[in-house]
């Protein structure tokens, strides 16, 4: 009884370590290869050229889970513009607007400021013409991914280093203390 008890002890501490991981990896690719690059973007974005475009799609989205009753919104706004005379087309209205919330005021508010056909400026990244925004800078949604790839880091942190550190602690305590040197004497 006892020899299966430690077996499932090992089998459960495998399967939060291997958790951890995953939630370590997840978190990584949120935070550093998400998140941190889009803020780096956002605050780009404010020294950008200025070209004019035009609104071609402004609506809101809904997307409800499977398992939810409840809907999250988006602003769906699309916009063409030129740059150098080739045509462009882009989705972002700020850096994380794609972020969605169960505020539909929020998506709804900007839908109205970005009617279709309607003139627009464009912020657009100089080196790579196709990356645009109609507002730059930094917003609330925009730190949206490295936090939330900070949240996961932090619970695979937990969840893997606990039960490393304590392994390794029971570990040291079996082989003993370390002897110290008397310095007093």
């Amino acid at each position: 009884m006892i020899a299966k008890r430690d077996r499932m002890r090992k089998v459960g501490r495998r399967l939060v370590i291997f958790l951890g991981l995953i939630f370590l990896i997840v978190g990584y690719v949120m935070a550093y290869q998400i998140g941190l690059p889009l803020l780096e973007q956002a605050r780009a974005s404010t020294s950008w050229p200025v070209t004019t475009g035009e609104v071609l799609e402004s609506k809101v989205k809904s997307h409800r889970s499977s398992n939810s009753s409840s809907s999250t919104y988006a602003a769906h706004v699309v916009y063409r513009y030129q740059i150098e005379g080739k045509n462009y087309e882009s989705q972002t209205v700020w850096f994380g607007s794609d972020v969605s919330t169960s505020d539909r005021s929020l998506a709804q508010n900007t839908v109205k400021k970005y009617p279709v056909r309607q003139s627009v400026n464009v912020y657009y990244d100089p080196r790579h013409p196709e990356a645009a925004v109609l507002e730059p800078g930094v917003f609330k949604t925009t730190w949206f991914y490295y936090l939330f790839g900070w949240v996961f880091l932090g619970v695979g942190i937990l969840m893997a280093g606990i039960p490393l550190f304590s392994s390794f602690f029971r570990l040291f305590m079996k082989s003993g203390p370390i002897e110290t040197a008397n310095f007093a004497e």
